[in-house]
């Protein structure tokens, strides 16, 4: 029996794909907040929301450079199978 439509998908899935946009929407949400805070916004909210931009931005990079991990290992996987 031969099966001439079968695709065998071997690219790595983004397992930290949903999370990276998460982040991603909440850190820009927070820009916006920001933005929109004008100039009667209080110093100590202003250094606040930047902090949380700041950490926000080091987990998304952080969360790339793992999934980049991730996908090595895979592909380490795949290559001894």
């Amino acid at each position: 029996m031969k099966y001439n439509n079968v695709k065998i998908d071997l690219q790595p899935r983004p397992v930290l794909q949903e999370l990276i946009e998460d982040l991603t929407n909440k850190m820009l949400a927070q820009k916006k907040v920001l933005a929109d805070c004008g100039e009667y916004a209080s110093s100590t909210l202003v250094r606040g929301l930047q902090a949380d931009i700041q950490l926000l931005n080091d987990v998304i990079e952080r969360c790339y450079a793992q999934q980049e991990l991730i996908n090595l290992r895979d592909e380490q996987l795949i290559g001894l199978n």
